[in-house]
């Protein structure tokens, strides 16, 4: 077997590169193909960041972007006073007692400004697209309020309970709603009215409901005003409940 130093011996003779020699090419010659190597990677750097670039200000642009706006729908109703004088003048009496209007008790699920639909005996559906102006208590206050002023003949009422006055007068709200698939509006309260004295007892009470047909279900605005119809009838109802001044 040729030793090394033969084999290249050998190898020279012949005219052919030692083996040494050629090893020594075949490593020398890996460092001259660094700078390419690093050129390559250097361009694959800047590939990955210029994607990864993008990437980033798309997301951090559709972040920025805000939603289309949509347009509001939301319609705002009120009660309106129907005021109308007592048709029977002649009977009124000449010093008419003076009443006080508590304010109007609603049940908590009747509170606040949105419509209110009942589709069911036990189901009510609030339509957020259709709310009061006010909160329901406070209109009903200021009709009633109103249209019993409109009794003048009937009935005085006073601004505030420390004046003098002869009665109070409670309304209990029970139901304030259109009715579906019926296509009624009903409005139910109890009334009492108890005497101003230091020892109030109750001189009057009943129950109170309006049943009024021909709502089409979707015009709150025809709603508002059937409501405002039934409302117009409970201060009617107070009137003549109201038991003659002593």
């Amino acid at each position: 077997m040729l030793s090394l130093s033969e084999w290249n011996r050998e190898h020279e003779r012949m005219g052919e590169a030692p083996l040494v020699r050629v090893f020594k090419i075949r490593f020398e010659a890996r460092p001259r193909d660094r700078p390419a190597m690093k050129k390559h990677s250097t361009i694959r750097a800047r590939a990955f960041g210029f994607y990864f670039g993008s990437a980033m200000l798309g997301v951090l642009l559709a972040a920025c972007s805000l939603p289309e706006a949509k347009p509001d729908l939301t319609r705002f109703y009120v009660l309106t006073s129907l005021a109308r004088k007592s048709e029977n003048t002649t009977t009124a009496p000449e010093h008419p007692p003076r009443v006080m209007l508590r304010s109007v008790i609603v049940p908590e699920y009747l509170r606040g400004q949105i419509i209110q639909v009942r589709v069911s005996e036990n189901e009510v559906r609030f339509i957020d697209e259709a709310r009061w102006a006010e909160p329901l208590e406070a209109g009903l206050d200021r009709v009633l309020r109103a249209n019993l002023a409109a009794h003048e003949e009937a009935v005085q009422v006073v601004a505030r309970g420390g004046e003098e006055h002869d009665y109070n007068v409670a309304v209990i709200l029970r139901d304030c709603e259109g009715v579906l698939p019926s296509g009624t509006v009903r409005l139910a309260a109890h009334i009492e009215i108890t005497s101003a004295d230091l020892d109030p007892k109750v001189v009057a009470e009943t129950d109170f409901t309006s049943e009024i047909p021909g709502w089409n279900g979707k015009d709150y605005s025809q709603l508002a005003r059937k409501l405002s119809e039934a409302a117009a009838a409970l201060s009617d109802r107070i009137v003549t409940l109201l038991p003659a001044k002593k």
